[in-house]
Formats: C-alpha cells, structure tokens, sequence
C-alpha cells in the first residue's frame, strides 16, 4: 500500500473512531439519566367508588386532577400536581396542604415514606420536591396523596383514567 494510501485509510479509521466514541458517549448518557428512575407515575384523582388502598379509605368526596411523582435512586422525589379540586367546583375547597406517601407490596399498612407538608393551591396545584430514604426492595409500589395532616385518607393515588 502507498503511502498516501495508508494516511487516506489512517484518516477514515480516526475520524470512525471519534464518531463511535461520540455516539457511545451519547447513548451511555441516555442510559445513565434513565437509569436513575425507580419510579415515575402518574396520578388521578379520587372518586367515590375507589377502594381503600393500603388501609387508607379514599377522601369523602370525588376529587378530578391529574399529577406525577418520580422517584431515583439517590432517594429524590419529586410531586407534582395540577387541578386537583373537588369535582364540579373548581376548588381544593378546605384543603390547603397535602402529603404524599409511597407504600410497597407486601406490606399493606406501613408506608415507606410520607413527605412533609406541601401547600395546596385553592386551583389544586402543588409541587414537592423532596429527600427520601429509599428501600431495599419496592414490589407494586403506590403512590398516595393525602389531605391536609390525615395520612388516614387520600385524595388521589398512582393510576389513570382513559
């Protein structure tokens, strides 16, 4: 091979090994943000036909909204709601904070974690952002939110509506 055919090749070979270093780099990136998710789920009001989750009963009237809640593995959690007011009247009504817990199977009434209170808007919007202590293990994990200090109701809980 000529020598001007080795540096063509010596090219061709370096600028194929910057662009698979770059892509690789790109894709690790991709995976090592989604990897840091445990959790990420969607919230919905309650309604009165809900069942009890987790020993809590569902709160005494129908609550519309919709939210999310995402969980990583360095134990950040983070809220987020909007609209969550008791239906038909465009209010959160009486409730001014809310608390989120997170509940794993199978262990039916302790959760893992309850969030300090948040403030809860009169339109029903609230956001948290928060440092949680993570279990070692998390099978059907639930997300509840509650009202005001009564940890013993909820108001909206991980799932959705069609």
């Amino acid at each position: 091979m000529t020598r001007t055919k080795k540096a063509f090749v010596a090219a061709v070979v370096l600028v194929a090994a910057v662009f698979v270093t770059a892509a690789a780099g790109n894709r690790q990136h991709g995976r090592s943000h989604q990897h840091g998710k445990l959790l990420r789920t969607n919230l919905v009001g309650s309604i009165l036909s809900d069942p009890s989750i987790h020993g809590r009963n569902r709160g005494g009237v129908p609550w519309e909204g919709n939210g999310t809640a995402t969980l990583d593995r360095k134990g950040r959690f983070e809220f987020r709601i909007r609209n969550l007011v008791i239906e038909g009247t465009g209010s959160a009504g009486p409730v001014t904070t809310v608390r989120v817990s997170l509940f794993c199977a199978p262990e039916a009434s302790a959760a893992v974690f309850t969030t300090d209170p948040t403030p809860l808007s009169s339109d029903g919007d609230a956001r948290l952002r928060e440092h949680v202590t993570l279990p070692a293990r998390c099978l059907a994990p639930v997300v509840l939110v509650h009202p005001n200090a009564n940890t013993a109701a909820y108001i909206a809980a991980s799932g959705f509506t069609s």
